[in-house]
């Protein structure tokens, strides 16, 4: 079997572990409610976060976070970029073309070939970012580095798994 089915089937164990230890199938599903709650807690968060700044700028909380990760990595490639912020390059390009149209944002090509487009801010997306506070992402990361290691290592087995299951079931809503 692959590594990751090995780590879906470890969390599998170590979930049924501890709903056995709460009391068997009702506490998994109990336990599986009370973690749902936590992740739209967590998401909410982050959601109101980026919801409660400043809106006089008139930029949405994407174009926002896109600015934030190019100020803090200039030069870096639109697929990078499109990476960090978990979209599709073809989504990163049109956040782009809404930023470079208000001129935040500038795309170069230094390369021989002119295939490689390195973003940078331009000066009024500088001036803009040093007035606006860090985005709530950055809170997360703080807080994250707070978190005890084992605890943490628990956080990223237990979100890995919860991921590598909804990567193999059909996307339903069933919530």
């Amino acid at each position: 079997m692959s590594s990751q089915k090995k780590t879906t089937g470890e969390a599998r164990s170590e979930r049924k572990t501890a709903g056995a230890q709460l009391g068997g199938a009702d506490a998994d599903a109990v336990a599986a409610e009370e973690a749902f709650s936590k992740v739209l807690q967590l998401v909410r968060q982050v959601q109101i976060g980026m919801q409660n700044i400043d809106p006089s700028h008139g930029l949405s909380g994407s174009q926002l976070w896109a600015l934030w990760h190019i100020s803090a990595h200039p030069g870096q490639r639109v697929s990078e970029l499109a990476s960090t912020l978990h979209i599709h390059l073809s989504t990163a390009s049109n956040l782009l073309d809404k930023l470079e149209t208000r001129g935040l944002v500038r795309r170069e090509r230094r390369d021989t070939d002119n295939r490689v487009v390195r973003l940078y801010l331009a000066e009024s997306g500088v001036q803009l970012v040093k007035g606006i506070p860090g985005p709530m992402q950055g809170q997360l990361r703080r807080a994250l580095r707070d978190v005890p290691a084992p605890v943490l290592a628990g956080l990223i087995t237990g979100v890995g798994a919860v991921l590598d299951l909804m990567s193999e079931t059909p996307s339903l809503d069933a919530a």
